[in-house]
């Protein structure tokens, strides 16, 4: 399973990328560039395949293709002998409004129209993760079987964490405040980092590695976009501001906190090695973190096994070192009842 899903396939990219070409050949309004500049910065795929589809101008048939979608009767009465050089005059036409293009988005990054939004949609199936470069240069770290979708405009960065958690390390613009949302709260930061795990559709946990955020209930701030010129972060819109080191386990209408230690903070992120660290945590909460990097449910033969202790460091997914590990040093073995059921039981 592919780990990044888009909204637009490469065949819907490719033939909006030869509608743009079409009109630049016939030349494009004030309006139709900033169009294209905003279809060009929406993703690498976008610009990559406009590159592609222009250097490629001359050895295709393209012409014939477009003149379904775009007319282009300046070239009805051009020679098949003639044809070429045309063609590569169009290519050349159309890298320079590329590169015009490129230079308009350096330079007027924050031109985009507020009603103009670049969505896409971030997925990683079970026992995958992987890191996510967004558009503004953040980076989300996704861990196994999450899903979010990222929402810009030019005032500001909303994610919605779907299911699953992330971590994300965000890019300072103080003009366009980073928003994740989740279980009915926003999480809002500048420049900072931090990490979200959606534990049902109520509640959450937040960890603040790095600056401050401001965390908020969406039904008591229905508008989360900020002035301009407005501190996001100010506590006088109203929430819960959180510092570097702390924790907090999040509901619609509340917010449980605490200050982590550097070897705490560590174990919770952990899984950015793959690795799951437990500290004496009851075996049923253990096992419920372990399936969320494997397809398997576990059964409980006693259920006062439930409740035992256990400790330890375990590379996430690798099922059968798990079961070693509790055979080994917990004394519980193993029955593999069917391919995603493992019946546990005491050996003593």
């Amino acid at each position: 399973m592919t780990n990044i899903r888009v909204f637009n396939s490469k065949e819907s990219i490719q033939q909006q990328a030869s509608v743009w070409i079409s009109r630049i050949d016939r030349g494009l309004s004030p309006d139709e560039t900033q169009q294209l500049a905003l279809w060009a910065n929406n993703s690498e795929s976008h610009r990559q395949i406009l590159f592609d589809l222009a250097q490629t101008w001359d050895d295709m048939s393209a012409l014939n293709e477009l003149k379904g979608l775009m007319p282009l009767n300046k070239l009805a009465t051009v020679t098949q002998k003639n044809k070429r050089s045309v063609h590569l005059a169009l290519a050349a036409s159309v890298a320079f409004m590329l590169f015009s293009v490129m230079s308009w988005l350096m330079f007027n990054p924050n031109q985009v129209d507020d009603n103009d939004i670049m969505i896409s949609q971030l997925v990683t199936s079970v026992g995958e993760q992987k890191p996510v470069t967004l558009q503004d240069g953040s980076v989300v770290y996704l861990n196994t079987n999450s899903e979010l979708r990222v929402n810009f405009s030019s005032r500001t960065r909303q994610i919605n964490l779907l299911r699953g958690e992330a971590l994300f390390e965000v890019a300072h613009d103080k003009e366009r405040p980073f928003i994740v949302s989740a279980a009915g709260n926003t999480v809002t930061a500048v420049g900072t980092a931090f990490n979200v795990q959606l534990i049902d559709d109520e509640h959450f946990e937040l960890l603040v590695t790095e600056g401050k955020v401001l965390l908020q209930n969406m039904q008591e701030n229905q508008t989360i976009e900020q002035p301009v010129g407005q501190n996001p972060l100010d506590a006088k819109q109203g929430g819960t501001l959180l510092t570097a080191g702390q924790k907090a386990l999040v509901a619609q209408d509340s917010a449980q906190s605490a200050t982590l230690s550097i070897e705490q903070i560590q174990n919770e992120l952990a899984w950015r090695q793959g690795v799951v660290v437990f500290d004496g945590e009851p075996l049923i909460n253990a096992l419920t973190e372990i399936s969320r990097y494997v397809a398997v449910h576990f059964d409980f033969e006693d259920e006062k096994l439930k409740e035992q202790r256990v400790a330890g460091y375990f590379k996430a997914g690798d099922l059968d070192g798990l079961l070693a590990a509790l055979s080994n040093n917990f004394n519980i073995r193993y029955k593999k009842v069917d391919e995603n059921t493992i019946l546990l039981f005491s050996a003593i």
